[in-house]
């Protein structure tokens, strides 16, 4: 909240001096910009006519899913995982999408392996060849390699798994062939496409407006790299600083869904830190879907259940299957 404050205090000084040094142009600019800004919205903003109805499909019978899988008895982010999350009664994986340097998409989380793997390489500047050779760190004695993007897609599809993409960056190239790989395959009901990255989603909807597109909310994506904000993605005072105006603002204005409308999403994915009733309420009033992510807490499974939000979870064997009985389709 201070960050706020000051960013305040900070536009009303300015102001208060344009209009005492009598500033006409820059006064003009400050009124102006805000007509500029709504006319450029209009323009570039994308709709979810397209895909309503995959969307529609997508979400049916869809309860819960494994986070990178099931990573408390498998590496997270590989078939092993997965195999897991469908014998838990998974309806569907997440997973974590990254390119390496010649361009092959591939399954990790972070920009390096070195916390899942057993070597530490930056992904993006490393071969595929090198990369599928790295053996991951064994969960409850089991391991498994890095796997491809396609050969997870194929996996899931055979094994009736829906899937959420978490893109971690803005590659247009790995955009480009993420909207390949569903087209393709034609599993527009099948997949979502998500990031805390705003211009993953906005860009995949000018691609091919089929594709049910997320985003990904959190308070501290700007200024914090754990969900416990303990470590800042800085440690320059003045750039973290920043960052935290930036989640500031991004808290404020995220009830006016002005973002999520212009990206043209389908879907606000939320950490179960900020979901509540009336923030489910006014989800859906918007014409959003909502998922919650990362719940391993059996009384926020039993909420979501009851208010008919899917979640995901790191702990799927444990998931009580009866809470869902409820909001049985059939």
């Amino acid at each position: 909240m201070w960050a706020f404050l000051f960013l305040w205090m900070t536009l009303t000084i300015v102001t208060f001096l344009m209009i005492v040094g009598r500033c006409t142009i820059l006064i003009y600019l400050v009124f102006c910009v805000p007509i500029l800004t709504t006319i450029l919205y209009f323009i570039f903003k994308n709709d979810t006519a397209a895909s309503s109805s995959n969307r529609e499909l997508f979400f049916k019978n869809f309860n819960f899913g494994g986070h990178r899988g099931s990573p408390e008895k498998a590496p997270e982010n590989s078939l092993a995982s997965f195999l897991k999350a469908k014998e838990d009664g998974c309806d569907l994986v997440e997973f974590d999408i990254h390119m390496s340097s010649d361009g092959v998409p591939l399954l990790m989380h972070d920009d390096t392996t070195e916390r899942t793997g057993n070597a530490n390489l930056k992904v993006e500047e490393t071969k595929w060849e090198v990369l599928k050779g790295i053996e991951l760190k064994p969960v409850k004695n089991m391991t498994d390699k890095i796997p491809k993007l396609n050969e997870v897609i194929d996996w899931c599809v055979e094994n009736g798994l829906k899937m959420l993409f978490d893109m971690k960056n803005d590659n247009i190239a790995l955009i480009e062939l993420v909207a390949e790989e569903i087209r393709k395959r034609n599993i527009y009901d099948r997949v979502l496409v998500s990031s805390f990255n705003p211009i993953v989603p906005w860009r995949l909807k000018k691609i091919d407006p089929r594709i049910i597109t997320g985003i990904t909310l959190d308070r501290s994506y700007y200024s914090y790299s754990d969900d416990f904000r303990k470590s800042p993605f800085t440690t320059n005072i003045f750039a973290h600083f920043w960052n935290e105006i930036l989640d500031e603002i991004n808290m404020i204005i995220q009830p006016l869904y002005i973002l999520p409308k212009f990206l043209g999403v389908d879907v606000v994915m939320m950490s179960f830190r900020l979901i509540s009733e009336n923030l489910i309420r006014e989800s859906k009033e918007k014409g959003f879907s909502v998922i919650s992510w990362t719940v391993n807490d059996d009384d926020y499974m039993r909420i979501l259940a009851k208010l008919n939000v899917p979640f995901l979870t790191d702990i799927s064997s444990q998931v009580d299957k009866k809470i869902f009985e409820a909001n049985k389709i059939i």
